[in-house]
């Protein structure tokens, strides 16, 4: 065993013997003490360097005694964190209040060892206890002298910032940003050096980050330099210390890919626009026919065909040089634009091809509106003129019966020109109101592979994490389906359901999703989990029944599953659906709306049915980090939500900035790319 370390304790008295009878004293309880006698309080002071005592016993009659007031004047002076006993012959309530009065911690008698022993433990505890804080506190403030130096001398470029506040830049931000000096920095608010369509997400950056919930996700936003110059930043932020206070420090580093002014001269001119540093025609079409050879991992792809309207009538009014001004801005706000995995082409001066993988066609035509929008705002200078421009997109989604690129590029241009005959200036995606016609082709064979799969219990969920921005033990899961072939292959839903739902199978699957999201719920205990529910369940009178019976006989909280319709199958079946989530949460189950937000009035639909959770529709997080109204859109959400008692979760995330201002706004949870990263979580069923 290892040894214990002796206590030291100093015991002033005019007998010799005292210091024995403490130590023998403490030692019948356990403590190894080591008693110093002192009958003269002269050496007192050089004893309690020495010894660095826990305790300090002083025997005495008289509290105003020079002995007594002398030892405790030392302590004071010395050791001020000594704790002193003192002791009598007999104690009493009135004489331990002014033993305390006068400097003691307490007052004991040696007549009552059993207190004697518990005082003096608790107060040399307290001495070690107090002692070890100090030092931790010492070595803490050493270490933080230490990370301030470093920071200093960091060739990162950082900031501090207290409550919205800069309070430091180090030489190395000072130098990134063009900045003379640190003197004007310290109490400038932190949004100024920032873009303003930035401030929303980095207020939900900061907040989250003082609360201990943001950790290790990188920003994109711009910088302002001292003349006004925009930078495009990668920030970090943590939570630190500055000057004895907390504080966030933001490290940031410029996004090189995005920091120049003017893209910077591609080696392979033959692969790139020279301008905007596109793909050219030959080289997009080649990396298109790549992306589309590899499986979409969730969602589907959309090719957007973007041309500004009316671009030979802006050449003959600006000319052919500032026309080439114009495309660059166009350009750089189809770039503001782009998501990570978005691929980029220009055809000839002013076409421009997107092939973007989305969540739903909704996500797609809702970055086709904002782009629209964006362009329609900027007032684009040219030469000596100013001028307004606007632009039609037409969208194509790919499909497995593409014979190949160009039949989806063909696709997309006559969804353009559609849009060009209506007037242009809009979003044209014929295939949104045709893709009922287009999918029932080849659903012959697609009903017997259903059918084969249900037989063969040959579908399978995934899990997909639901992140709280609050509470990060939360488990929470969205179970999504697939189907898998013949050979083995993974069938995406947005590839049969359709199908099945047009041939009545819907029920039957929706219960083999419930009964094995109930088995997982009863293997991964205190796990929610999201179920959908399609609109022949929401109808299926017999369904509350067979739920009930399958929880009641798994045993399974019945709060950890919660079942979800969409907004639109919600409206257009009220009564059903009313009846249906009465029924479920009076036995405890949860019930959700997703898709939520694309209705008319989506917040009077909560008045009719009553729901715990609502996920607010992915297509309403494309271009939530800039565009302000469709930030109150999702703001009146959640306040409608939160005044209801309604958790909010926001659905297909895809990036750390959306998530800030999300956080911002006050979203509880969120999912999507972003949350669960580029593997789905499996959990066999």
């Amino acid at each position: 065993m290892a040894e214990h370390q002796a206590d030291p304790i100093i015991v002033v008295s005019s007998r010799p013997d005292d210091a024995e009878a403490i130590k023998q004293t403490l030692r019948n309880a356990g403590s190894l003490a080591q008693c110093h006698g002192m009958t003269d309080t002269k050496e007192l002071v050089i004893a309690m360097q020495e010894l660095d005592p826990v305790l300090l016993v002083i025997f005495t009659n008289d509290f105003g005694s020079e002995r007594f007031t002398l030892s405790v004047q030392a302590r004071d002076t010395h050791k001020p964190d000594l704790p002193v006993i003192a002791v009598q012959p007999r104690v009493s309530e009135e004489s331990i209040a002014a033993a305390m009065e006068a400097g003691a911690s307490d007052l004991v008698s040696l007549g009552n060892q059993a207190r004697l022993q518990s005082v003096a433990i608790r107060e040399m505890q307290r001495c070690r206890q107090a002692r070890d804080l100090r030092e931790m506190q010492e070595s803490a403030e050493e270490l933080e002298r230490q990370v301030e130096a470093l920071v200093k001398d960091s060739v990162d470029a950082l900031l501090h910032v207290q409550e919205g506040i800069i309070t430091d830049a180090n030489p190395a931000w000072l130098d990134m940003m063009g900045y003379d000096s640190n003197t004007d920095m310290p109490g400038t608010p932190v949004l100024d050096v920032f873009d303003d369509a930035a401030h929303l997400t980095l207020k939900g950056a900061l907040a989250a980050c003082m609360l201990g919930n943001w950790s290790g996700h990188t920003l994109e936003l711009k910088m302002r330099r001292p003349d006004g110059e925009l930078v495009a930043t990668q920030i970090q932020l943590e939570r630190g210390v500055f000057d004895d206070e907390p504080c966030v420090r933001i490290n940031i580093e410029i996004d090189v890919a995005k920091a120049a002014e003017t893209p910077k001269k591609i080696v392979d001119g033959s692969a790139h626009h020279p301008l905007t540093g596109f793909y050219r025609r030959q080289r997009f079409l080649t990396e298109i026919e790549e992306r589309l050879a590899q499986p979409v991992k969730g969602g589907l792809r959309v090719l957007a065909y973007v041309k500004p309207d009316s671009i030979h009538k802006v050449r003959e009014q600006i000319g052919p040089i500032c026309s080439d001004d114009l495309l660059l801005e166009f350009a750089k706000i189809l770039q503001e634009h782009a998501r990570k995995d978005d691929l980029y082409g220009q055809f000839g001066g002013d076409l421009f091809m997107v092939l973007m993988p989305r969540g739903t066609f909704r996500d797609a035509i809702a970055w086709a509106e904002n782009l629209i929008a964006a362009i329609n705002a900027k007032l684009f200078d040219v030469g000596d003129k100013s001028i307004s421009v606007s632009c039609t997109v037409g969208l194509a989604k790919h499909m497995v019966t593409d014979e190949g690129v160009a039949d989806l590029v063909l696709r997309a241009q006559k969804s353009y020109q559609l849009g060009v005959k209506s007037g242009g200036n809009t979003v044209s995606a014929p295939e949104l109101e045709n893709s009922e016609a287009e999918n029932r082709r080849g659903d012959t064979s697609q009903v017997k592979q259903i059918k084969a799969a249900l037989m063969r219990n040959n579908f399978r969920l995934v899990y997909q994490p639901v992140a709280s921005l609050n509470d990060q033990s939360e488990h929470i899961f969205d179970a999504l389906l697939r189907m898998i072939d013949e050979d083995g292959r993974e069938i995406m839903p947005n590839v049969f359901l359709p199908t099945a739902a047009r041939h009545g199978m819907m029920k039957s699957i929706d219960r083999w999703v419930i009964a094995t999201a109930i088995r997982f719920c009863k293997q991964q205990q205190k796990c929610r989990i999201f179920v959908r529910l399609s609109v022949n369940s929401i109808l299926d009178k017999t369904l509350f029944d067979w739920i009930r019976q399958q929880v009641e006989g798994s045993g399974v909280d019945p709060s950890l599953l919660v079942f979800e319709i969409t907004e639109h199958d919600a409206e257009d079946n009220l009564k059903s659906a009313k009846e249906l989530a009465t029924s479920l949460t009076q036995i405890r189950c949860c019930f959700a709306i997703e898709h939520f937000g694309l209705g008319s009035q989506p917040l009077q639909l909560l008045e009719h049915i009553p729901v715990n959770f609502i996920k607010i529709d992915g297509s309403l997080m494309e271009g939530i980090t800039t565009d302000k109204i469709l930030q109150e859109k999702v703001k009146a959400f959640v306040r409608g939500a939160i005044s209801r008692n309604i958790s909010t979760v926001a659905e297909r995330v895809e990036d750390a900035n959306t998530m800030a201002v999300l956080w911002q706004i006050g979203l509880q949870y969120i999912q999507g790319f972003y949350v669960q990263g580029p593997e789905e979580i499996v959990i066999e069923g």
